[in-house]
């Protein structure tokens, strides 16, 4: 993943159908035309101005400047004629995949406005449709038309054209709600409310608020320069079947019968089904004369496993584990692998057990890179640096971002390697970066501890004015929170000159669990939004009850669950010592503790008056984590 570089950037935004753009006929909502007119009278999704200095055609519109030396020109294409999303099919899919090809080398990115009903599917089918992306190609939508006065709409299609326009994603993408998600990894689960889409086992690629966090370990990265292909040859005969107790075996003999020729099977918690010898005769049966059977649990989050003797009997009938794939990503999985031509029933069995666009986490064993969160990489590393006396040099230029990434992947054992070949942790990589701020947003509790013992600075900032104390509020790492501010660290003025809007954002979509973070961070939770409303009103208006109920207990003071100075809830403490606890050996060897260890330490002071005959137990467990103390 890169920043996007140039003066301009320009996208294709294809225009599908969906919600975001419906207008009301008769009471009900129906397809509505002319979205680049409508967009047009928006200044926030153009400028004017800058379209007419530039002579820019009446299709083609231009953000505003998102920075001061780059511009993105976007071209809205309207399908004729336009879909209601529950009518769309592979062949649609297809088809919009296509349009992309024929305008590959015309864009730097694009971007696809579809409904929200199928946006899921229509995600995962076109990561396998498109093969080899160098581009960015996210879809979005809306759960409320555009043209409403409260509406989801303006955000989700400006976060997307943002994130296709600054930024080299080169995979299918879905942007909602702030959150840039791979596409084959998302599930539709809410009807009504803005955060309609979820992610349930991959963490988002990027997160959007006062600024863009990019998770650059999720993106994949593109395959060198091969050109774009395009799959059109998709199986159309692949099903869904939801086991469900009881379910008759006669049922299931008449689904998977032809012209089915595949067919992704959701069964119950980690992959388990009925074992009655009748219905896995059915199944045993149809794998026989070659149907493949994917089995997806049908649970939101987990994986299939073989930990039952239920998921054995399914492994034992012929059927292929698909791991922690979302039931979306299996069906377009399997349609893309079965309307390969050429391949035999053993290839495509061994196709859907791979890992092909970053659908599915294989278990550990399949598939391993190496990194610095391997302790034997590291102390290789170490050893080749100290190999001569003439490297010091270059020894002195790597030994940062090589910290950072030891911090990064919470390898104490390569951090104190380094410490031993003379780094100092609190020195700053290219981006203005300290190993603190790599260990802070990736949550590494006992990182960030032992670089508290080494005396880092809590409160410096990278080259963006980022510290690691908002790099861990954006990372909703309370633990991790909780010790930077037991050892000092503050929010700056620059940090907290938007926190407003971001926390009528955090509102707006009942993130209590962000909400928390900031006022761990010691936020005032009633700081007004962009247009002067807090984040209580924006709560009040959405019908977030619990999270009003929070905010009124932090803002009003009143007694209760939240009505407690920051930093050091004890429930705060209690992460700290849990998330630090897994890291206690490793700790005992990085050397005497410094001021950050006392500091750590009185984190666990809620305790004296929350529950006195706990405290001495629990701080005596914080002591053996941290010696010396």
């Amino acid at each position: 993943m890169a920043r996007a570089l140039g003066p301009e950037r320009r996208l294709l935004a294809v225009y599908t159908g969906g919600t975001i753009g419906m207008r009301s006929e008769q009471g009900v909502l129906v397809p509505g035309r002319g979205l680049a007119a409508v967009l047009r009278t928006l200044p926030m999704f153009h400028d004017e101005e800058h379209a007419r200095a530039c002579g820019l055609p009446e299709d083609t519109l231009v953000l505003p400047p998102a920075s001061p030396d780059q511009r993105v020109i976007y071209t809205v294409l309207e399908c004729q004629p336009l879909f209601d999303s529950s009518d769309m099919t592979i062949t649609e899919w297809v088809q919009i995949a296509q349009t992309i090809e024929r305008h590959y080398e015309q864009y730097h990115g694009f971007v696809v406005i579809h409904g929200t009903d199928t946006m899921a599917f229509a995600a995962s089918v076109l990561s396998f449709v498109l093969e080899n992306l160098q581009k960015t190609v996210v879809l979005t939508g809306a759960q409320v038309p555009i043209h409403a006065l409260w509406n989801d709409g303006r955000e989700n299609l400006l976060g997307a054209l943002l994130m296709a326009g600054q930024y080299v994603i080169p995979e299918v993408c879905l942007f909602f709600q702030n959150q840039l998600f791979r596409g084959n990894r998302v599930t539709k689960v809410d009807s009504r409310r803005f955060a309609a889409f979820c992610s349930p086992n991959l963490p988002p690629l990027a997160v959007v608020g006062t600024d863009v966090l990019i998770n650059r370990e999720l993106v994949r990265k593109a395959r060198g320069k091969d050109r774009l292909v395009v799959h059109s040859s998709m199986e159309r005969d692949v099903g869904l079947l939801r086991l469900y107790p009881g379910i008759p075996a006669a049922l299931v003999r008449a689904f998977l019968q032809p012209p089915m020729k595949g067919v992704v099977m959701e069964t119950f918690g980690s992959g388990n089904g009925p074992t009655q010898p009748e219905l896995l005769g059915e199944l045993q049966a149809a794998a026989q004369r070659g149907l493949i059977i994917l089995n997806c649990t049908h649970c939101l989050q987990g994986a299939v496993t073989s930990d039952y003797a239920a998921g054995m009997a399914m492994a034992g009938a012929g059927i292929i584990s698909g791991f922690d794939m979302t039931s979306e990503a299996a069906l377009a999985k399997l349609s893309y692998v079965l309307g390969q031509p050429g391949l035999s029933l053993d290839g495509r069995k061994e196709l859907l057990a791979r890992d092909l666009r970053g659908e599915m986490t294989l278990p550990t064993g399949h598939e391993r890179r190496p990194s610095l969160s391997c302790s034997t990489l590291g102390r290789g590393v170490a050893q080749l640096l100290a190999l001569s006396q003439e490297a010091d040099a270059l020894r002195d230029a790597l030994l940062p971002g090589l910290a950072c990434a030891a911090a990064h992947a919470g390898n104490l054992e390569a951090l104190q390697a380094l410490v031993e070949l003379g780094s100092d942790l609190s020195l700053e990589n290219f981006n203005g970066q300290t190993p603190l701020h790599a260990a802070a947003r990736r949550g590494q509790a006992g990182a960030v501890t032992m670089l508290l013992q080494r005396g880092v600075p809590v409160d410096t900032r990278d080259e963006d004015g980022l510290s690691p104390l908002l790099l861990a509020v954006k990372g909703r790492h309370r633990g991790v929170i909780g010790l930077l501010r037991a050892a000092g660290a503050c929010l700056s003025p620059r940090e907290l000159e938007d926190a407003g809007t971001e926390l009528c954002r955090l509102a707006a979509r009942a993130d209590l669990e962000g909400l928390r973070s900031w006022w761990q961070a010691g936020a005032d939770l009633g700081r007004p939004g962009y247009d002067g409303r807090s984040a209580l009103l924006v709560a009040e208006a959405a019908g977030n009850l619990e999270v009003v109920t929070f905010l009124q207990h932090v803002q009003g003071g009143a007694p209760g669950r939240w009505a407690r100075p920051s930093p050091g809830p004890p429930e705060d403490s209690r992460v700290c010592l849990d998330l630090l606890r897994s890291s206690g050996p490793s700790l005992q060897k990085a050397g005497p503790p410094r001021g950050g260890a006392q500091a750590c330490l009185s984190a666990l002071a809620p305790f004296a008056t929350w529950a006195s005959g706990e405290r001495s137990q629990e701080t005596s467990r914080f002591q053996e984590v941290l010696p010396g103390v």
